[in-house]
């Protein structure tokens, strides 16, 4: 993210107020209009306390959801980023010129930013390859790419066969990709449940429900006395797509990049 802690900061705060306002008046703007004004008033102040904990929450939780996405596509190209040294490495190519072709296409590995800065520390700040690549394994947001700079570091020191050992790592990598690829698939399997029994059958529940109260006149006394109708409008255009977008970004948080 190429913005600094006191400007995200600042964002945050602003979107969480926003979010206070809109929230308070949408709702009450809603409620009031089809019952009592002070069972219309509670709600929306409660409304408005969900909306700013969503909002702050969403604004906590981006950075973490960035770093993860960069650590996901490193994870998942490792197996061809090792390949792609390795096969470098079996021709003969010293280490400095394999990180260098690695660096121009590194992008499409999601390891070009963390290659870049240490072939950068080389040719500008002088470094040995050794040292970048330390830094670079410090840095690195993926600790599988980290560790492997690290190895190639060893392998160097003990003077062994660095193509052999990126073959070796590449192959490692193959099976734990594998490996993560079937414990998503049961894991999908679960929450397609989750989704069937939560996200249509319990609304769908809930509006024939809501719809036999407010036909017959009952009102929902946890809420004040408030009118069925107007839950069931908020829980159609508020409640349930949230619910739906936290499966959709459940699911692809879950997903392995390709």
């Amino acid at each position: 993210m190429k913005i600094t802690f006191d400007a995200y900061m600042g964002l945050t705060a602003f979107a969480t107020l926003l979010a206070t306002v809109l929230g308070f008046v949408i709702s009450l703007a809603v409620l009031a209009a089809r019952g009592p004004i002070v069972p219309s008033l509670i709600f929306s102040i409660i409304a408005a306390m969900m909306a700013a904990l969503i909002s702050f929450g969403a604004c906590y939780a981006y950075p973490i959801l960035q770093i993860s996405s960069k650590v996901r596509k490193i994870e998942a190209n490792l197996p061809m980023t090792a390949n792609f040294m390795s096969v470098l490495a079996s021709s003969g190519m010293p280490p400095e010129r394999i990180f260098r072709s690695l660096a121009n296409v590194g992008d499409e590995f999601g390891v070009g930013d963390e290659v870049r800065r240490a072939v950068a520390d080389t040719e500008i700040m002088g470094l040995d390859l050794n040292d970048a690549l330390r830094r670079a394994s410090v840095r690195s947001a993926s600790r599988k790419f980290g560790a492997m700079l690290d190895g190639i570091v060893a392998t160097s020191h003990m003077g062994g066969d660095l193509a052999s050992y990126l073959r070796d790592e590449a192959d490692k990598f193959k099976k734990a990709r594998t490996t993560a690829m079937k414990s998503f698939l049961d894991s999908l399997a679960g929450m397609a449940e989750m989704y069937v029994s939560f996200m249509i059958a319990l609304p769908l529940v809930l509006v024939v429900m809501l719809s036999v109260m407010s036909f017959l006149g009952g009102s929902i006394s946890l809420f004040g006395g408030l009118d069925p109708s107007a839950v069931m409008i908020l829980m159609t255009f508020v409640v349930t797509p949230a619910g739906v977008m936290i499966m959709l970004l459940l699911v692809d948080s879950l997903t392995p990049p390709r």
